[in-house]
């Protein structure tokens, strides 16, 4: 059987040159080999461009979206997105799968020689017609990076639509790129493949992947 369309041309947004309060996505570095077809890979770094930067804070805002949402107190999380859920691997402690948990460890427990504090990832999902069969298609996919790379993920589902903005369906996920086992977050190596350049290709292959299994 066919493998499912790629979205190849979905109209996503671009990446910004500067820094933006009001972006997200404009505090990441971004697609180093470039991409044109919505999938998009960033890092978020300690420091990018100037700002100061942790993880709790970008996840929260993308869970978190609208021009009233970029506040200073994230004490509160009620996310406002389609649907969120933090996908663990098999030996993570279940207390993590809280993602206002498990993004405030990622700031806590961050190498204080390592930059990175996350690794980012966009998924077009352009070519489905029902709001469960994307989300499934996204989740699958960070179950498969849990089980393969032992990291821990927060899946976003976004719908644009919603709100009229003109971009189709897609997800996010913010990937702490630590090792996790039973040890935690504290003692968990990095990923560093996932921190670097070559993360884009290495997720970008699993990706086309796993949609050769979505039939």
């Amino acid at each position: 059987m066919a493998a499912k369309k790629r979205s190849a041309r979905a109209k996503m947004p671009k990446a910004p040159q500067k820094t933006s309060e009001q972006d997200p996505l404009s505090w990441l570095y971004t697609n180093p080999q470039g991409s044109s077809d919505g999938f998009t890979f960033g890092v978020l770094r300690k420091t990018f461009r100037g700002r100061e930067n942790s993880a709790h804070e970008f996840g929260w805002r993308k869970c978190h979206v609208g021009a009233h949402n970029y506040v200073n107190d994230r004490s509160r999380w009620s996310p406002n997105v389609e649907k969120v859920e933090v996908i663990l691997p098999p030996r993570a402690d279940d207390l993590l799968s809280d993602p206002d948990v498990l993004l405030r460890q990622a700031d806590e427990f961050v190498s204080p020689i390592e930059t990175g504090l996350l690794t980012y990832v966009s998924l077009p999902l352009g070519d489905v017609d029902r709001l469960h069969t994307g989300w499934e298609r996204a989740r699958s996919y960070a179950v498969s990076l849990a089980n393969s790379r032992k990291v821990a993920s927060v899946v976003i589902l976004h719908s644009p639509g919603v709100i009229g903005a003109p971009y189709p369906l897609h997800a996010h996920l913010c990937i702490v790129p630590k090792v996790l086992t039973g040890l935690g977050l504290r003692h968990g190596a990095y990923d560093q493949e996932l921190l670097r350049d070559g993360g884009q290709e290495i997720l970008r292959e699993l990706w086309d992947a796993h949609l050769d299994t979505c039939q």
